[in-house]
């Protein structure tokens, strides 16, 4: 489990901690790794969700689903990140999303009961641990508003402009993201082609540079 130490100190819920506390705290709460292959569920809509993921290798998506079998992007999991913790903390009954492997995948699974109770080998690392949980939901939750934001507005550029802006935040102003254009369509609400058709007027008019899911914000 070692060699993903790195992976897993990138991320937040194991931000600060070294190595040998690592060991104690995964080895306490009881970690474990989980391979799936692509288009394996993880999570279905409608389950009680009682572990806290974190992507290792691969990528994961989070789709919310209606009662017409239609689907939407809701968010990427790539390495070092985290799913399933809010809804653990607020200990809901039934998820209403489903997390799915976009392609083979490996990811650490902790126990939420277990991260919650500390012990007398790590209780100190507990606490980080817990203090870290808190910083990461209210980090997702400044995510999911962005995300409303840009669903809300009805422009396709303004809703380009705004995610890109976003990423560029953490990635400056050359940013990759996680999708095809198929996938950007749908996480950003719009039709494809109207995406594909804006996003050559965005690149004609300076705004940006494209290739594949390279982006360059020339403003």
């Amino acid at each position: 489990m070692n060699k993903y130490y790195d992976t897993l100190k990138k991320g937040n819920l194991f931000h600060n901690f070294n190595d040998i506390e690592l060991d104690d705290i995964l080895k306490c709460i009881r970690a474990e790794i989980k391979n799936v292959k692509k288009n394996e569920v993880i999570l279905f809509t409608g389950d009680k969700p009682l572990y806290i993921g974190i992507v290792l290798t691969g990528q994961l998506h989070v789709i919310r689903e209606d009662y017409n079998g239609n689907s939407s992007l809701i968010a990427t999991i790539m390495p070092g990140e985290e799913f399933a913790e809010a809804m653990c903390c607020a200990d809901i009954a039934e998820s209403p999303v489903t997390v799915k492997a976009e392609r083979e995948s490996t990811f650490l699974l902790l126990n939420f009961s277990r991260l919650l109770c500390s012990c007398s080998k790590a209780c100190s690392f507990h606490t980080k641990l817990i203090e870290n949980m808190l910083k990461l939901i209210a980090r997702k939750n400044i995510i999911l508003q962005n995300r409303m934001e840009i669903i809300s507005v009805k422009s396709v550029r303004e809703k380009v402009m705004l995610y890109l802006e976003a990423l560029a935040i953490k990635q400056g102003r050359k940013v990759t993201i996680p999708f095809n254009r198929e996938k950007m369509a749908d996480y950003l609400c719009v039709d494809r082609s109207a995406l594909s058709h804006e996003l050559m007027k965005m690149k004609k008019d300076g705004l940006i540079e494209y290739k594949k899911n390279s982006f360059n914000l020339k403003i």
